[in-house]
């Protein structure tokens, strides 16, 4: 899922169509079909992160999806004409947003991205959402739902999001990591706004190199 900034709604149009044909297919209700039971991996960038831990790890259907986007789109962007870019509110409102998604699926604030001890749900989708380090701007760092070979960091769900959305022009960076060893993101991983490729090498790692993959989707914003 690209970094499409609220404009990641159209990305959530196309998939909506996609989960409605193959309600159709099922024979069910639309509102039935959770993407996090017929994908095995998703990732996201930016906006696009926040979707993909709603539809994956949070176990949303697009419509449950598109509201939650939504919420945090008109928190974060209020629609009113200014001029100035208030970056502290801007981080706040962005906080308080995916904050109360967590809430409302009764998932605690303090939950990390990894968990073993998280309850088992038959969702078998794992997430990857990226944010680059303030330093590195190029080397995109992955927060995942699931263990990996090697170190890596294991955020809460709360920090992780923040990281992913936190474009500099409009948010102030996340610091991540125990303290006196804090890391600063910020989510404009260059070259990674559209995060396929990133996601293949996962997907590598995860099920080996000869797994055969049997279907991709990437959805763009459109602009």
């Amino acid at each position: 899922l690209d970094n499409g900034g609220p404009g990641t709604y159209s990305q959530l149009l196309i998939l909506k169509e996609q989960m409605s044909r193959l309600a159709s297919d099922l024979k069910i209700p639309e509102d039935e079909v959770y993407p996090a039971d017929y994908f095995d991996l998703i990732g996201g960038v930016g906006f696009g992160g926040l979707v993909a831990i709603m539809l994956g790890l949070l176990r949303m259907n697009v419509e449950e999806t598109i509201d939650g986007l939504l919420d945090v789109a008109y928190s974060v962007f209020p629609d009113v004409s200014s001029d100035m870019i208030n970056r502290e509110a801007n981080t706040r409102n962005l906080r308080r947003a995916v904050e109360g998604i967590l809430r409302a699926r009764n998932v605690p604030l303090e939950a990390k991205m990894k968990q073993d001890s998280r309850k088992q749900t038959r969702c078998k989708m794992y997430d990857a959402i990226y944010a680059a380090n303030s330093a590195h701007l190029n080397h995109p760092q992955a927060f995942r739902t699931y263990s990996s070979r090697g170190s890596s960091l294991n955020p809460t769900i709360v920090d992780a999001l923040c990281a992913t959305i936190s474009f500099p022009s409009h948010f102030l960076p996340v610091k991540i990591g125990p303290p006196r060893r804090q890391q600063s993101f910020v989510g404009n991983v260059l070259g990674a706004n559209n995060p396929t490729r990133l996601l293949l090498e996962e997907a590598s790692n995860m099920y080996g190199k000869d797994r055969r993959v049997a279907q991709i989707i990437s959805l763009g914003c459109g602009i």
